[in-house]
């Protein structure tokens, strides 16, 4: 291997360092489908799923609208942290595999909902993602009881003595 050749690499290397990083500080958030349903006002739907990508008037009067989004790419402090350190163990040389692992991370979806003549929705169709198995139910209430809630504090004075004369 010449020595331009290794200069080359070594260029390549240098302008990839960090890239990881930027792209799990960046990201989209993932739209909480519990914050809406039938029912929901338009203005509810587009706060989580943002502006419709197309829209189209149904023959009996109603909309649908169609909303395209990201999901499992939200951005991610500790991710990136971890890449950052892991950057550093490396002396920069896992940075290609962590800027192809965050090349691939989340993956696109579409939602469709029809809205009714008063702005409400009627029905949600596409992608809903799935409800909480039981083990993570269980998990999350485990999780839960370990939580350290804050204690009430208790006076410490007593009640009001009665007044001696």
């Amino acid at each position: 291997m010449g020595i331009w050749t290794k200069l080359a690499l070594l260029l390549y290397a240098a302008l990839l360092s960090g890239c990881s990083i930027a792209m799990a500080l960046n990201g989209h958030p993932e739209p909480n489908f519990d914050a809406f349903e039938v029912g929901s006002t338009r203005k509810q739907a587009e706060i989580q799923l943002g502006t419709p990508a197309s829209s189209k008037v149904l023959e009996n009067g109603n909309k649908e609208d169609t909303y395209k989004y990201e999901m499992g790419n939200s951005p991610n402090g500790a991710r990136a942290t971890l890449y950052f350190y892991y950057d550093l163990a490396t002396i920069g040389l896992a940075e290609p595999i962590f800027s192809l692992i965050e090349v691939f991370q989340g993956h696109d979806e579409e939602t469709q909902i029809v809205y009714g003549p008063d702005d409400r929705v009627v029905e949600i169709k596409g992608y809903r993602p799935p409800p909480p198995s039981p083990e993570l139910k269980a998990a999350e209430e485990a999780q839960q009881q370990l939580i350290k809630r804050p204690q009430p504090e208790i006076n410490a004075t007593p009640a009001s003595a009665p007044a001696s004369q």
